[in-house]
């Protein structure tokens, strides 16, 4: 296992480790070659997409020594995704198919909150986006000791083209593992998703992002999620952040 991935797996198993001043953020880049490795072993002579994301998801897990299900939206998407006839997979669009290239900015400023904001790969928030961040997070009383440095959830996983999966199908697995181990090693009540990828990866409905902003959504367990625009659309148009702050009314401390 590379370093970076394990810390990634600490990190998200609540071990606090020590970084070293002016270290760079751990990218989280949900595989290596170990992982591949486990991936292709468990699937045996089954080579299908469909299998390498349940594979993936199998061997994520099972390294971060986690006893979390798989999400029924995953088996879902996995048998439609089996079920189709090969010579029709390459055409068929969005959620089975699509081929992902995208980078979202995490921070868990206190136990209670996750915020997801996308960014265009390998992009780094900018000053003006964590100030931003930062002034909501405080508005609603959840900045208790400062905005922490975001982690880097990139997919594909590696490198393009090198056959590993790249569908929007692999990208909703692999979220919603994540999801859901912080959700419950860190009892996580409020997900804050900003932006039109965050909101379509990580929504549980499959509606068009038009449709779910300004709204919340609750998940299993009580975990609820709300919809906004991204940082960088507040910072482009002054006029959305008051859709943003009627948004996020709900996600007030009023301890």
């Amino acid at each position: 296992m590379t370093p970076e991935l394990r810390n990634w797996y600490l990190s998200n198993l609540g071990i606090v480790q020590y970084v070293p001043k002016g270290e760079e953020p751990v990218t989280l880049q949900f595989h290596s070659s170990q992982v591949v490795a486990k991936s292709e072993a468990a699937s045996n002579s089954v080579n299908s997409p469909a299998s390498r994301v349940k594979s993936q998801v199998a061997s994520v897990l099972e390294m971060m020594d986690v006893k979390v299900a798989v999400p029924p939206v995953i088996e879902e998407i996995v048998e439609k995704r089996d079920s189709l006839p090969s010579d029709n997979i390459e055409s068929t669009p969005t959620l089975i198919s699509s081929a992902l290239n995208f980078r979202l900015a995490c921070w868990q400023p206190c136990d209670d909150i996750l915020v997801f904001n996308q960014l265009e790969p390998g992009e780094q928030p900018g000053n003006d986006q964590c100030q931003l961040l930062g002034n909501i997070l405080r508005a609603i009383g959840r900045l208790p000791n400062g905005l922490p440095s975001p982690e880097f959830i990139d997919w594909p996983m590696g490198r393009r083209g090198d056959g590993n999966d790249e569908s929007e199908a692999g990208a909703h697995a692999m979220l919603s593992v994540f999801l859901d181990v912080r959700i419950k090693k860190h009892g996580v009540l409020w997900v804050l998703l900003m932006g039109e990828q965050a909101a379509e990866l990580l929504s549980p409905i499959n509606n068009p992002y038009s449709e779910l902003l300004g709204k919340s959504q609750e998940l299993a367990g009580g975990t609820k999620i709300v919809v906004v625009r991204s940082l960088q659309k507040m910072l482009q148009n002054s006029d959305t952040k008051s859709g943003a702050w009627q948004a996020i009314q709900c996600l007030i401390d009023k301890n």
